[in-house]
């Protein structure tokens, strides 16, 4: 790995995120929930599954892997609810231990599942 890219990465990412959490996010942050979902959880539930399937299915089809696909869409959701939200002390240490043993399981049964039914491009 490059280490100049790297370290412009990490300040690109980092400054951008601060930035934004400063001027845009933080406006919004306090605004309370709305008293009740927009649908019901079922219908919500399988709007949220659709999605994740829809960019999975992209994913994979970019990386030639479900297993890749999985790893990597799975380790960025574990860094974003699991490592960012520990260090910010909004989720407990053992929260976050079955949240990860959730994700891998579920990254992993969706590997698993298109890797028996893998897409036409793929045979």
């Amino acid at each position: 790995m490059n280490p100049r890219a790297l370290f412009a990465g990490w300040l690109a990412f980092g400054l951008t995120n601060l930035l934004l959490v400063w001027a845009l996010f933080r406006h919004y942050s306090d605004i309370p929930p709305p008293a009740a979902a927009p649908v019901h959880p079922l219908i919500g539930f399988s709007v949220y599954v659709t999605l994740m399937v829809a960019l999975f299915a992209w994913v994979a089809e970019r990386m030639a892997s479900p297993w890749r696909a999985a790893v990597a869409l799975g380790g960025a959701q574990f860094l974003l609810v699991n490592v960012d939200m520990v260090l910010r002390g909004d989720r407990a240490i053992e929260t976050a231990a079955a949240s990860a043993v959730m994700m891998a399981v579920t990254w992993a049964a969706l590997a698993m599942a298109w890797s028996v039914f893998p897409s036409q491009s793929a045979k």
